[in-house]
């Protein structure tokens, strides 16, 4: 059971992220996709990373962090895209939901990491929210074709799950699936399982029945159950491919465990 979007990193695991970690993999987790998303906090990423196989880690600068970071900072992260640990660049995209950063700062950030995708081969995690327009304008420019990656925690139309799907991407679901599931239901039968993967984004969205309140990699189990009853899957099918999916995308084996009966972190 692969969570392939957390961030242990940010500080509200700073007073217990051993303990989650080692709770988390007692219930059946078998890897965590590190997702890194301010310069400042890479090193606590790459602790993670470096210290347990079955964490590995992303390099990118969030979109809501455009205002106060530029190209160069991601620059400066560059020499960590070779790390064996590394899987992927992101997270990256663009956000006019929030409106925290300038969205032509955005674009300019967005579009160094699309870039920087395509040169070294590695997949893109995308955040996109209300600006799938212009996340497929930047990426069809900028990557040309040749990136690949995952639209994390998808907020999308079934319109736009077909064009992330045209350009081979796979459709993250988090615990927002829980929160609408006749919303859900329709969208998700389009989807093919093949494009399927399974996330946190801890410590953020709690799935239901427990919304609120801080998040961790063991919960998406719980998304998966939602997931699954919505695609009309057994829990376990999904599970086993959403694993298949995500080790395929970022070229990565995690060592196989035992599946959870249940979450109660």
């Amino acid at each position: 059971m692969i969570d392939t979007h957390a961030h242990l990193h940010l500080p509200p695991f700073d007073p217990d992220r051993e303990r989650v970690l080692a709770r988390d993999f007692a219930m059946g987790v078998t890897g965590i996709v590190e997702v890194c998303i301010t310069p400042e906090r890479w090193p606590i990423v790459e602790r993670l990373a470096r210290a347990d196989p079955r964490v590995v880690a992303t390099v990118g600068i969030h979109p809501h962090e455009a205002a106060r970071t530029t190209p160069a900072d991601l620059a400066a992260l560059e020499p960590h895209f070779e790390q064996p640990f590394v899987v992927a660049i992101g997270e990256t995209g663009l956000d006019t939901y929030r409106d925290y950063a300038p969205l032509a700062a955005q674009e300019r950030l967005f579009a160094t990491q699309v870039a920087a995708a395509r040169a070294t081969g590695l997949p893109l995690v995308i955040h996109c929210r209300a600006a799938f327009s212009e996340v497929f304008e930047i990426l069809d420019r900028e990557g040309r074709g040749q990136v690949r990656g995952v639209f994390h925690c998808f907020s999308g139309t079934l319109a736009e799950v077909r064009e992330v799907l045209a350009r081979g991407f796979h459709i993250g679901l988090a615990g927002a699936v829980t929160y609408d599931t006749p919303r859900w239901g329709p969208l998700l039968r389009q989807v093919p399982l093949e494009a399927v993967l399974l996330e946190t984004d801890c410590p953020y969205l709690k799935p239901d029945p427990d919304r609120g309140g801080r998040n961790e990699p063991a919960w998406v189990l719980r998304t998966a159950e939602v997931v699954a009853s919505l695609m009309g899957l057994a829990t376990d099918e999904l599970i086993g491919a959403a694993d298949r999916n995500a080790e395929e995308l970022l070229a990565v084996h995690f060592p196989a465990g035992a599946r959870a009966g249940g979450v109660a972190p």
